[in-house]
């Protein structure tokens, strides 16, 4: 692997020949796209090819079909792009290391990108993904042409085919804090916004202190400012001696007070102010009242077959469903609340407990048919809690609140056939949940 010494002086120019392991993720296209614009030879290997980013990139020529093999590491590469770091029994990782041929993570050679443009960087523990749409529709409103994003869903109305807009100057970044990920992908961010500071990522990181140490790296390497609400929790910490300009939102509510993006909740009106300080620093006073929203984020997806109103929402950790639950109730306060929520991992399960138990409280029922695992989750925690153990804890939390556990998707979609008109049903995940559609008869009017 390049020393970070030898990532910092990496020159891009240099390059004729590079692979890429994986090239469906957004931060990995853009790579892609950008060292193909620079004359660069690019190949690439993924294993999932059933989507239509794998198949855009196979009719180019550019991704081989099939999964990985160390056939793909030839002599002539000049780079190798792995993941997050080398993969233990890789073939091409493996062959790439036994050749000496330079290898680099896609976090630190999007880095070393990253560096050409006027990035605009969003982190937090929840909100980035919101927060970065409504920052890339502003400019989208402001320069009548779409800047290069890299975020976690969809922004709605927007081709999903969009292959990057090279020509512009900006760059908007959802930055991911876990394992310290943003400070390698926007090692020097134009603009860094930060949403909140709560913690998240037990399995990494041990503190809170720890959690704020990170954030303050990434936002102490900005080059032109920084987006905060000094009222937040742990932001005093991150923001302690910090040498870069600083556009508090607390400080600009007046000003863009009539600012609409026609979403609703507290939360979403404080994503608001926080691109409201990126247009203050950018000199923009924003239109976004026909912002269209994102995909997964309190998306509207039809009515049940008696006439439920049906919506999904991202929401995976207690901030985020309290603020998903208040946003609901604000939207519909003369409903009552079905919310079919599937906890993300075993390990935020357990060390948000009781936060999770307290974040229902706007809730009237509440179903979960099981516990994502992602593939990350170390096996020690996987066998410390069962689903079952998970949902109890909740009932003994909240004995007053309508909690099951239902199993399994089928016997899910079963028991929402019984709700009709008077009920709005929200499903929250940030797995695979969404799958139950299948088996609903969801009309979308």
């Amino acid at each position: 692997m390049l020393t970070k010494e030898e990532v910092k002086n990496l020159k891009l120019e240099d390059l004729k020949k590079v692979h890429t392991i994986g090239i469906c993720s957004g931060f990995s296209s853009f790579v892609a796209t950008h060292l193909l614009n620079m004359g660069v030879q690019v190949t690439a290997s993924e294993v999932n090819q059933d989507n239509p980013i794998a198949k855009k990139w196979i009719e180019r020529g550019i991704l081989y079909e099939g999964g990985h093999s160390a056939k793909y590491i030839t002599e002539d590469l000049d780079l190798v792009i792995f993941p997050n770091g080398p993969i233990p029994g890789n073939p091409e990782c493996s062959k790439a290391e036994g050749l000496g041929i330079p290898t680099i993570t896609l976090p630190e050679i999007f880095g070393v990108i990253s560096k050409n443009f006027k990035t605009i960087a969003i982190a937090g523990t929840h909100g980035k993904t919101t927060t970065s749409a409504l920052v890339t529709w502003m400019l989208y409103k402001e320069y009548r042409e779409l800047p290069n994003f890299v975020i976690g869903d969809n922004i709605l109305e927007i081709d999903k085919s969009y292959n990057y807009n090279l020509d512009s100057e900006y760059l908007v970044v959802e930055s991911c804090e876990y394992k310290r990920q943003f400070i390698d992908r926007v090692p020097a961010p134009y603009i860094s916004v930060i949403t909140n500071i709560g913690l998240d990522h037990t399995d990494y990181y041990k503190s809170q202190e720890d959690y704020n140490s990170a954030f303050k790296e990434f936002v102490g390497n900005s080059t032109n400012s920084v987006v905060i609400d000094s009222r937040g929790k742990n932001t005093s910490e991150v923001l302690r001696d910090l040498d870069v300009k600083v556009i508090d939102c607390k400080d600009i509510e007046g000003v863009y007070e009539e600012v609409d993006a026609g979403l609703h909740g507290k939360h979403n009106k404080e994503n608001v102010f926080r691109m409201c300080g990126v247009a203050k620093s950018l000199g923009i006073f924003p239109d976004i009242g026909d912002f269209p929203g994102i995909s997964s984020r309190f998306e509207y997806i039809g009515k049940s077959e008696h006439g439920s109103e049906v919506y999904l929402d991202y929401a995976h950790n207690p901030e985020k469903i309290s603020a998903c639950l208040q946003g609901t109730k604000e939207m519909h306060p003369k409903k009552k609340i079905v919310f079919v929520w599937q906890p993300h991992s075993v390990e935020r399960s357990i060390s948000f407990k009781k936060e999770f138990a307290k974040s229902l409280d706007d809730a009237d029922i509440v179903f979960i048919p099981n516990i994502y695992v992602p593939a990350r989750e170390p096996k020690e925690y996987r066998e410390s809690m069962s689903d079952e153990e998970f949902v109890k804890y909740l009932k003994e939390e909240n004995i007053k609140k309508d909690i099951r556990y239902t199993k399994d998707f089928e016997n899910t979609a079963n028991l929402l056939k019984g709700f009709g008109s008077e009920y709005v049903i929200v499903f929250a995940s940030a797995g695979d949940l969404k799958d139950i559609f299948k088996l609903m008869s969801i009309t979308n009017e």
